[in-house]
């Protein structure tokens, strides 16, 4: 009997844990900085940022730029840095 007791009582406050606590929403996209300045504050910020936010590390990174520029892609479009637009991408 005690262990169905004990049992209960766990089921109950996993339950009261997993779907009636309401948890409070943190905003994750904090930053002030939009388009070319974030792009550029990964670019020269640390390392694992720029992984974290784009999926592969800086040297890949400037590797692909250097693929775009050698295939004639403009150093920038509308107003929008080639850099920027491959943050874009990769985002």
């Amino acid at each position: 009997m005690v262990i169905i007791t004990i049992a209960v009582a766990q089921i109950s406050y996993l339950y009261n844990l997993l779907f009636l606590s309401r948890t409070e929403k943190v905003p994750y996209h904090t930053s002030i900085l939009t388009g070319k300045a974030w792009v550029y504050e990964l670019i020269s910020g640390h390392p694992d940022r720029i992984k974290l936010n784009l999926g592969i590390n800086f040297q890949t990174f400037e590797e692909l730029l250097q693929v775009l520029q050698q295939h004639g892609y403009a150093q920038s479009r509308n107003g929008v840095t080639i850099e920027e637009q491959l943050g874009i991408f990769l985002y």
